[in-house]
């Protein structure tokens, strides 16, 4: 239906630091070239927040085909404060005037799974070559980052989207679920993450983006928060095993800086940007969450800070017994060569007996005092060791499995425990 427009807008934490103009194309080897140009958020009204456009609409047609849809446009926009904006403006066939808002967000993250699955390759390699040729600076890396996967990768789960309905008459009932908010003109929430505006979705590209700001913002915000919650998982993960890999706290901590740098940069939006999409922005938080999301990104950090502190605090005993392992072993050493220089000393006309039996008794008790301390510490491990298993020779607490009930298979798995970890992918290779 040609009277709506349907947007989706991605928000990739890329991390950067830093975004500068350096040309006004980009070559992706075996695709083609990207035009850039420099731009601004259109809706700030006092301070400007600068940007960099990527025109991605060739390299996506090029790759990508979803049946009954048209790819009006694809753009991406770096920001400054560490995220991507990547925005798809799409037609299509079907009547969507004649879904209710439940049908209509079925149908978006439909489309929103065929996108990403035949884009990924495609936007991965644009923002690998904007960032080789220093368009994103900076760029802080996750804790535990593949280096296979490139500077520009971002975890699947981090990534949030936002869609978007413009016609002239928006004719969709927004869930009851969602609360009455004081928005600007224009915007209706439809469901946490779906808007409909009251707009001409004819016109300008830059205009509807601009008008977008308010919402696609406070999601970027919420993709950072999600960055942190899963270096914060990852670090967790790491201590459950008592074993560090390629995680370190260094490496949580220079992220976590850049994370909540960019969410408060972000932030500012509340006070730098227009009245209007001021109550856009600050009703969409509430809709969404953000405050509750940073919050409890707050109290997960908090733990990890205190169970890295427990970490480094064993390792630092583990070290130290380690250290007066050593010194008591040169102790001994030391003293053995005290007592040949004082039996010499002693007995400087002594016999070929007496001086045998000193120069194999010390030694013999040196390796003695060695050995004990190998041997104590040893039984030591071994003793930890079978606390630990299940196998040990300690008595085990008696746990009694209740029967299972009627219908239901034994040793079933709990519908609400954790699935397994999701391996990490490359840019674009994501969904919500």
């Amino acid at each position: 239906m040609s009277d709506i427009l349907h947007l989706q807008t991605r928000a990739y934490p890329l991390q950067h630091g830093a975004i500068e103009f350096t040309a006004g194309s980009v070559v992706v080897p075996g695709r083609g070239e990207v035009p850039l140009r420099a731009a601004e958020l259109g809706s700030n009204a006092y301070n400007s927040e600068a940007t960099i456009e990527a025109e991605l609409t060739a390299l996506v047609r090029g790759a990508v085909s979803l049946p009954g849809t048209e790819i009006v446009s694809c753009r991406a926009r770096i920001m400054s404060s560490g995220v991507v904006f990547l925005t798809y403006a799409l037609r299509h066939d079907v009547d969507l005037r004649s879904m209710d808002a439940y049908r209509l967000a079925e149908f978006d993250a439909r489309v929103n799974r065929e996108l990403r699955d035949a884009d990924s390759e495609v936007i991965g390699e644009a923002l690998y070559a904007a960032a080789a040729v220093g368009v994103l600076r900076d760029l802080v890396l996750r804790p535990g980052h593949d280096p296979e996967f490139g500077l520009t990768s971002v975890d699947r789960r981090a990534v949030r989207y936002n869609c978007h309905f413009v016609a002239v008459e928006p004719s969709w009932t927004p869930d009851p679920r969602v609360p009455v908010l004081s928005m600007g003109p224009c915007c209706q929430v439809l469901l946490p993450y779906t808007y409909a505006w009251a707009a001409d979705p004819h016109s300008d590209l830059d205009d509807l983006l601009t008008m977008l700001e308010p919402a696609d913002i406070a999601t970027a915000q919420l993709s950072i928060v999600f960055s942190a919650s899963i270096g914060g998982r990852r670090i967790l993960d790491e201590l459950a095993r008592s074993q560090l890999g390629r995680l370190r706290a260094d490496d949580l901590r220079r992220f976590l800086d850049r994370v909540w740098a960019s969410y408060h940069r972000l932030d500012t939006y509340r006070l730098e940007s227009a009245q209007q999409h001021r109550a856009n922005y600050l009703a969409t938080r509430e809709v969404i969450g953000l405050d509750q999301a940073h919050r409890r990104a707050g109290e997960l950090l908090d733990y990890v800070g205190k169970s890295l502190l427990a970490e480094s605090s064993r390792r630092s005993q583990q070290l130290d017994s380690r250290l007066n392992r050593v010194a008591a072993g040169l102790t001994v050493v030391v003293a053995a060569a005290f007592a040949i220089d004082l039996a010499a000393w002693l007995l400087p006309d002594a016999g070929w007996h007496a001086r045998l039996t000193v120069a194999i008794g010390v030694p013999v008790l040196s390796v003695a005092g060695l050995l004990a301390i190998v041997l104590s510490v040893r039984r030591r491990r071994r003793l930890q060791d079978e606390v630990a298993r299940p196998g040990s020779s300690e008595p085990m607490p008696t746990h009694h499995v209740p029967a299972p009930v009627v219908g239901q298979r034994a040793g079933a798995p709990d519908p609400a425990g954790s699935d397994p970890a999701v391996a990490v992918s490359r840019i674009g290779l994501d969904s919500d």
